[in-house]
């Protein structure tokens, strides 16, 4: 066989995999178990950029186990090699693991980041983000009991992005100082619920290591991302961590529109 053509087996099968352990990772997001979480990944942006002047957004659905919600992206290079980023989580329970209608939960997050790129070549880009952001937890119980907790995190998130004209593919590592700032408790929500947070207080501020992997199918300026995220923080399950979240998302260059018009416009001119 040419070394070619093995090549493009070889990537082929690569890509088959991928797809198939990321919709497999999301099905399984979906199980049916009752728990109460205080924490959940947002996903991580993975963007592919080039020069001053590149714009991507995105919207999306995320689910997790017992949870789903919307996230916005966006991202933005105001100058060479520097960008900013602004990300927006909303989550809710999916609304039927639950034993009653008292008995739910949500979650916010809203962080914006500063960094730079460095675009190897014409199809890979490099990045590193740091940021800081805040969300808040709400917790429901029988019995009309809650907990509300409020957080910070500080995050260094180094990442690469690889973009051809049908697929691409993004790998982040995102590490976290995650700082529980308040907490309003009503003691009635019982055990285990009481031990779980008061050892998330304790142990605050909390180091959480994340990782992502996001593939991508479509043609500019707009992609079909697929993202699973993972927490790897190894007391997670103890904190009521959630362990991973999938996400699948629109996104968009918006920097292609007017790049276009441009374009034209220089070449009716000529």
């Amino acid at each position: 066989m040419p070394v070619s053509l093995h090549f493009c087996v070889v990537k082929n099968e690569i890509m088959i995999r991928t797809v198939y352990y990321l919709l497999c990772a999301g099905v399984l997001l979906f199980s049916t178990a009752c728990t109460h979480y205080y924490y959940a990944p947002n996903t991580l942006q993975t963007p592919f950029l080039q020069k001053r002047g590149d714009m991507r957004v995105s919207a999306g659905y995320i689910a997790g186990d017992e949870f789903q919600g919307l996230e916005l992206h966006a991202v933005l290079s105001p100058v060479r090699y520097g960008a900013v980023m602004v990300n927006y989580l909303d989550v809710r329970n999916s609304g039927n693991n639950f034993s009653s209608n008292n008995d739910w939960g949500k979650g916010q997050l809203i962080e914006i980041g500063l960094g730079g790129y460095y675009p190897a070549t014409d199809k890979l880009s490099l990045s590193l983000f740091a940021g800081w952001g805040g969300g808040s937890v709400l917790n429901a119980y029988d019995q009309d009991a809650r907990a509300d907790l409020r957080f910070q995190r500080r995050f260094l998130q180094p990442g690469l992005a690889v973009q051809g004209r049908w697929v691409r593919f993004g790998a982040a590592l995102r590490l976290n100082q995650l700082q529980y700032v308040r907490g309003d408790i009503n003691y009635a929500i019982g055990e285990p619920h009481i031990t779980t947070i008061t050892r998330i207080e304790q142990q605050s501020p909390h180091f959480v290591p994340e990782s992502a992997f996001t593939l991508g199918v479509g043609t500019r300026p707009f992609w079909v991302n697929m993202t699973l995220n993972t927490n790897h923080k190894a007391d997670r399950t103890d904190l009521g961590f959630a362990e991973a979240t999938f996400g699948i998302a629109l996104f968009c260059e918006l920097d292609y529109f007017w790049r276009e018009q441009t374009s034209g416009a220089a070449s009716k001119s000529e």
